[in-house]
């Protein structure tokens, strides 16, 4: 009897049936049977489910009866816990690991790979901002793998020079899980993580092309556009939070700024205060003991690698950075079919200044797709992008020309909605009219369901032409999944 039925949710945790996933495959009966470990089987999103779990198990997260507070969280934070997040990359992603197979197994039908900035705040916006019309967005995973890592800066051989970085990519990770586990978005490996020579091949290939000189000139605006971002928190965290009480009491004392003991104690209790409300930030394990952290700035590694990468998941690359959109167009002659049909309109919407695109959050993604208007939504921004489109596709005219067309289609949406409204008064009566006007808001949270109680009270004719009215309009009118993403909500 088989364990695995075809309509049964795939063991390799996809969440895909069974038979649209792993099934001609993996022999899953015999793997569970004879109860091997199931890692090097799992999808690319059980990999990561998988990793979260290893994460909790290594700081100790699910140990009963532990309280986790952020100060008890951060104090989780030890070489020995370091080693045994990193221990399990390698354990999910082995060096043997067929990293195209499990791509390929991953592709949806618009899928969008980000090679920009990874602090938690830019890479969140471009996520959500590009969920509206990408079934999938893919990140190259930020922790290095030691595979590939020389032995001097090798998180299992030395551990101690890792636990800040660390602890902020597990928190990045953390914050995703939400999107992970809805199926949005993956946590992906390069080509490179796998083979020695590719990894140093793609760097060196980088260090050859930034000595062009547009691209130098374009790298240098890439690093300032970087700095400007987060130079006001780096200095922070490096330059106050990190600096020892005494030194910080030192300056105090020679500069003049605070001579007396209590006003010193104060500010130091201030700092602490700082130190201990920043979820980013890690102390030292004792005094001059680990005192030297290695800290990265993360955008998904070399364009090279990444678009190799998106090839293989047949994937599009989009950015937030001038310098990686560069990089991304003068590669034109390696594009792949995804990434010269989807890369320019992604950068138009990467760029637009659409206030309601700021403010798309994960459950408006999601109710795109449990609505099934997914596929509307992306039809009517690519209109949109197209419609006037003119010259090089990567231009900022076309962008603001694409800014210009989805903003009057949302505005074209509103004032349908308005018509439907004033329709409603005159056939069905002030009441079904408040009604729906009080159900506007519900249907832009989400709320399917509203019509049903809305109308109960009004007679069959008002909810059939209600329904009616609706329906039609999110047919006529997909722009209107945008009309309630504004600044005053």
């Amino acid at each position: 009897m088989s364990l695995v039925g075809p309509n049964d949710t795939c063991p390799c945790w996809s969440g895909k049936k069974f038979k649209h996933c792993c099934r001609g495959r993996i022999n899953w009966d015999a793997i569970i049977r004879s109860g091997r470990n199931q890692a090097p089987y799992m999808s690319i999103r059980g990999r990561n489910i998988l990793f979260a779990g290893a994460i909790g198990d290594a700081l100790q997260l699910n140990k009963v009866g532990a309280t986790v507070d952020l100060n008890n969280y951060k104090r989780a934070f030890t070489d020995r816990a370091v080693v045994k997040i990193y221990e399990a990359i390698m354990e999910l992603w082995s060096p043997d690991t067929d990293i195209a197979e499990l791509l390929e197994r991953s592709k949806s039908d618009v899928a969008g790979l980000y090679v920009g900035d990874y602090s938690p705040a830019y890479l969140h916006r471009a996520v959500v901002r590009h969920s509206t019309y990408a079934s999938k967005i893919l990140i190259v995973d930020p922790f290095q793998h030691p595979y590939t890592t020389s032995n001097k800066y090798n998180p299992i051989l030395n551990p101690g020079q890792h636990r800040g970085q660390t602890l902020r990519n597990v928190n990045l990770f953390f914050s995703l899980l939400p999107w992970i586990d809805e199926g949005l978005l993956e946590v992906v490996r390069t080509p490179a993580d796998f083979s020695r020579k590719l990894a140093w091949q793609f760097m060196e290939n980088a260090e050859r092309i930034r000595g062009e000189p547009e691209i130098a000139a374009a790298a240098d605006a890439g690093v300032n556009e970087i700095s400007e971002r987060h130079m006001e928190q780096f200095k922070q965290r490096s330059l106050l939070l990190s600096a020892p009480d005494q030194y910080l009491r030192k300056i105090m004392q020679d500069s003049g700024i605070v001579r007396d003991s209590a006003g010193q104690d104060e500010f130091l209790r201030y700092v602490q205060r700082l130190r201990d409300a920043d979820p980013n930030f890690l102390e030292p394990l004792s005094p001059g003991k680990h005192s030297s952290q290695l800290e990265m700035m993360y955008t998904g590694g070399t364009v090279e690698a990444a678009r190799l990468t998106a090839q293989m998941a047949s994937a599009y690359l989009f950015t937030d950075l001038d310098v990686r959109w560069k990089l991304i167009q003068a590669d034109r002659a390696n594009h792949s079919a995804e990434t010269s049909f989807w890369s320019p309109f992604a950068k138009s919407v990467q760029n637009t200044r659409l206030s309601f695109l700021n403010n798309v959050g994960l459950e408006h993604a999601l109710r795109l797709r449990r609505e099934n208007r997914l596929l509307g939504v992306r039809n009517v921004m690519r209109q949109a992008w197209k419609k006037e489109q003119t010259g090089d596709a990567y231009d900022e005219i076309n962008t603001l020309a694409f800014t210009e067309n989805f903003a009057s289609a949302v505005a074209e949406a509103q004032s349908e909605w308005e018509r439907i409204k004033s329709d409603l008064v005159r056939y069905t009566g002030v009441e079904a009219a408040g009604s729906l006007t009080a159900a506007g808001p519900l249907i832009a949270s989400g709320n399917a369901l509203w019509l049903a109680g809305a109308t109960v009270a009004l007679g069959a004719a008002s909810a059939i032409y209600a329904r009616w009215a609706t329906a039609s309009f999110w047919r006529r009118f997909p722009a209107g999944f945008f009309m309630k993403l504004d600044d005053a909500d």
